[in-house]
C-alpha cells in the first residue's frame, strides 16, 4: 500500500459555500468545486471524479489561484441528478491518491465516503440561522391555573392525578405513574416570551400539546385537539400570533408512531374488528391481540401498511399533520417522535416509504416546514435529502459530546451493564464527529439538530457533577458545531435533574434560585451564535483532537471561526495549533468573541496557552 505523501494532512474540501459556487443548485445548473492543497505539492495531475448515471466520469482541474500557505484548484461539474456524488483522484509521483470525506488514501473507497451535491433540493435554510429552546410544556409556566389538571381525576386507565406543588420534584415512575400534574400551560410559554427572547433565543420546540391522558402527552388522543390543560386550541393561535410579533418560530412534537389507548381509532378497532380503523395496527398472528409500542399498554403501535392510515396521519386534506400547518397555528415544522421505529415493526419496514410520503404532504403545505426525527442511533439513510430534513443528532453530536465531558454513556445513565463511565478520548470525539458528518450531505448537516440536554436524558450539569465550568465548554460546542442548537428550558438557569422524569422538573422562576453568571454566559454564546455567519453557514475542519483540547475551524465566504475547548482539570499548559491547516499567516490576529482578547500567529503557529479548566475561545480572524 502506497505511504501517504507528507502533505496529505493538508487537503481540505468540504461542500460548504467557501468550496462549492452554489450548495443548493437546481438539476441542470452547472458549479464551481474548488479543493485547497498545500502549494508544495508534488501533483502530476488533479481530476474531479463523479458517476452521472452510475457511470465514472473525471473532469480535470485547474489551479484557480493561491491562497497563502495553499493552492486553489477548481473545475466545473454539471449538476444531473438529485444525488451528485464526487471525490478527487490525485496523481502523483508515489502514486494515485483519492480524497473524500473520509480523507486522502490510496485505495478507492465506497462512494458512501463521497461528497456529496443535492439537486433540487430545497432545505428549510431558515433553521441555520435559529437557536431553539425546548419546552416540556407541564414544567415550564403557569400561566392559567383555572385549567391545572384536579387531583384525584382518574386517567391512565384509572389511576388518579396527582397534583403537585411548583417548587416540589417530579417523583419516580413507579409512584407517579406519569400522573402528576404541576400545571404548566401554553399560556405560560406566551406570558414568558419576554424571558426568551431576552436569553437570545429565535425559535422554540414544545414537545408534545395534544389532547393526552399522561404528563409528557405522548400518548395522544386525538390529534385535532391542544390539550385543555395546556390551554386547548386558542392558546396555540395565541402563542404563535405572539411569536410571529417577535420572528420567532415554532416547531412541535408529534407521535406518528403510536397513539394512546384511549385515541378513537384504537377504541372503535378494540370494540369492533370491521372498524374503519381496524387496520391501522398491527396483532399478533396467534392471539389476534394488538400490539403495543415496546411492551407499553397505554400507547399503541401504528401499521402503515394501512394506506387509509397514511391518509388520516398526513396525506389527505384533513389529516392530523396538515391542520397545525396552516393559520391560524402555522407552525414552521415538526419533530417526530421515535422516528427510528415509525413504520417498522418485524416484516414490516417501510419506514423510508413513509417519511418520503410525508415530506410531500408537509411540503405541500409549506415548502420551508422543517422536519426533524428522534433517532438516539444512526439516521443517516434519512437525510439524503429525499426524506427528513434532520435529526435530533444523538449520536453525531449530543452523545459523544456529553461522554467527552463527563459520564454522558447512555449505558451508564440507564445503568446497563454495557456502560462505559471513561471519558471519552479527545481524538475519539473527532472521529465520531468527523464519521457521521461523512455520512449525510453537508448542506443537511447544517439543519441538524443539535442538544446537549433534552427530556430523556440526565441534565447536563447532572453529566459533569454540577461543575458548570463543563456546562459551558458543552455549550461552545453546541453554538459552534454544524447545525441548529437546541437549549433544554432551564439549563441556562443551572437547573438539575437526573433520570427522567427528575429530568423534567419544573422551570424555577424565582431567580434567587438561579445561577446567573452561567446565564449570562448563555446570552453572550446565543448572541455570537446568531450574529456568525460562519458559524450558521460555514464549513467544518478538525485542527487539533489531542489530550484534554479540542479545536476545529468554521469558515464561510464572510468570516473564519477557529473554535478550542479545554477541559482539563488544570490550566492549560503551552499549546499551539499548527496555523497552516486553516491557512493562517505569521502576523494574523484572531480577537476571542467571548472575552476581547487577540491571539496573534508567530512561526506558522496559533499559539494557545494557559485556557483555564472548561475555557472555551471563539477567534474570529481580524478583517
Amino acid at each position: 500500500m502506497s505511504q501517504l505523501p507528507p502533505w496529505a494532512t493538508y487537503i481540505h474540501h468540504d461542500s460548504s459555500e467557501v468550496f462549492l459556487s452554489e450548495i443548493a443548485p437546481r438539476i441542470g445548473d452547472v458549479i464551481t468545486v474548488s479543493i485547497r492543497l498545500p502549494s508544495d505539492a508534488d501533483l502530476r495531475a488533479l481530476y474531479l471524479r463523479s458517476r452521472p448515471d452510475g457511470e465514472w466520469k473525471r473532469i480535470r482541474m485547474a489551479l484557480d489561484s493561491r491562497q497563502g500557505w495553499y493552492d486553489i484548484w477548481s473545475a466545473e461539474l454539471p449538476i444531473t441528478m438529485v444525488h451528485n456524488n464526487y471525490c478527487f483522484h490525485f496523481l502523483t509521483a508515489d502514486g494515485s491518491f483519492y480524497f473524500n470525506q473520509g480523507g486522502l488514501s490510496p485505495i478507492d473507497s465506497p462512494d458512501w465516503f463521497s461528497f456529496t451535491v443535492l439537486g433540487d433540493y430545497d432545505p428549510p435554510a431558515w433553521v441555520r440561522e435559529q437557536v431553539f429552546y425546548q419546552i416540556f410544556p407541564e414544567r415550564f409556566a403557569n400561566g392559567d391555573p383555572s385549567n391545572d389538571r384536579r387531583a384525584g381525576e382518574p386517567t391512565l386507565m384509572g389511576k388518579p392525578t396527582l397534583k403537585r406543588e411548583w417548587d416540589e420534584r417530579p417523583q419516580p415512575y413507579p409512584e407517579s405513574r406519569t400522573v402528576e400534574f404541576f400545571g404548566g400551560d401554553l399560556q405560560g410559554i406566551t406570558r414568558n416570551l419576554d424571558y426568551l427572547t431576552d436569553l437570545g433565543v429565535t425559535a422554540l420546540y414544545i414537545c408534545p400539546i395534544f389532547d393526552a391522558e399522561t404528563n409528557h402527552f405522548y400518548d395522544i388522543r386525538n390529534f385535532d385537539q391542544v390539550a385543555a390543560s395546556l390551554g386547548g386550541n386558542k392558546a396555540l393561535a395565541d402563542l404563535r400570533h405572539e411569536l410571529s410579533q417577535r420572528g420567532m418560530k415554532l416547531i412541535l412534537d408529534i407521535t406518528p408512531n403510536h397513539i394512546g389507548f384511549h385515541h378513537p381509532w384504537y377504541v372503535d378497532a378494540r370494540q369492533n374488528p370491521a372498524a374503519d380503523s381496524a387496520d391501522f395496527f398491527f396483532r399478533d398472528t396467534d392471539t389476534g391481540a394488538v400490539e403495543y409500542w415496546l411492551g407499553v399498554p397505554v400507547i399503541v403501535k401504528l401499521n402503515y401498511n394501512s394506506q387509509k392510515l397514511r391518509d388520516r396521519m398526513y396525506r389527505a386534506d384533513d389529516s392530523a399533520m396538515r391542520k397545525w400547518l396552516r393559520p391560524p397555528y402555522s407552525i414552521d415544522g415538526y419533530r417526530l417522535d421515535v422516528a427510528n421505529m415509525t413504520g417498522n415493526y418485524r416484516r414490516t419496514q417501510c419506514g423510508s416509504d413513509v417519511w418520503r410520503e410525508m415530506r410531500a404532504a408537509i411540503k405541500a403545505e409549506n415548502p420551508d416546514a422543517y422536519m426533524m426525527g428522534e433517532f438516539f442511533q444512526d439516521s443517516s439513510p434519512h437525510l439524503q435529502g429525499d426524506q427528513l430534513d434532520a435529526s435530533m443528532n444523538y449520536q453525531g453530536f449530543n452523545t459523544p459530546v456529553r461522554r467527552w465531558l463527563g459520564k454522558g454513556d447512555l449505558g451508564v445513565a440507564d445503568e446497563q451493564p454495557f456502560g462505559d463511565p471513561n471519558p471519552l478520548p479527545t481524538e475519539s470525539l473527532a472521529l465520531q464527529w468527523r464519521q457521521y458528518l461523512t455520512a449525510i450531505p453537508y448542506i443537511i448537516a447544517l439543519q441538524q439538530f443539535n442538544q446537549i440536554g433534552s427530556h430523556d436524558i440526565d441534565r447536563i450539569l447532572r453529566v459533569v457533577g454540577g461543575d458548570t465550568a463543563l456546562v459551558k465548554a458543552g455549550l461552545a460546542l453546541l453554538m459552534a458545531f454544524p447545525g441548529a442548537p437546541c437549549l433544554y428550558y432551564a439549563d441556562e438557569v443551572g437547573l438539575d435533574g437526573g433520570r427522567d422524569p427528575d429530568n423534567r422538573r419544573p422551570m424555577p422562576w424565582d431567580a434567587a434560585l438561579w445561577d446567573h453568571d452561567l446565564r449570562r454566559y448563555h446570552q453572550r454564546l446565543i448572541a455570537i451564535r446568531c450574529n456568525s455567519h460562519a458559524l450558521q453557514h460555514g464549513g467544518f475542519q478538525i485542527l487539533h483532537a489531542a489530550g484534554d483540547l479540542v479545536a476545529f475551524m468554521r469558515q464561510s465566504r464572510r468570516e473564519l471561526i477557529v473554535i478550542a475547548v479545554w477541559r482539563g482539570a488544570d490550566n492549560m499548559a503551552e499549546t499551539a495549533i499548527d496555523a497552516k491547516l486553516a491557512n493562517l499567516q505569521d502576523g494574523d490576529s484572531l480577537t476571542d468573541l467571548l472575552i476581547g482578547e487577540r491571539y496573534t500567529v508567530s512561526a506558522g503557529a496559533l499559539p494557545l496557552s494557559g485556557l483555564a479548566h472548561g475555557q472555551a475561545l471563539l477567534l474570529r480572524l481580524d478583517a
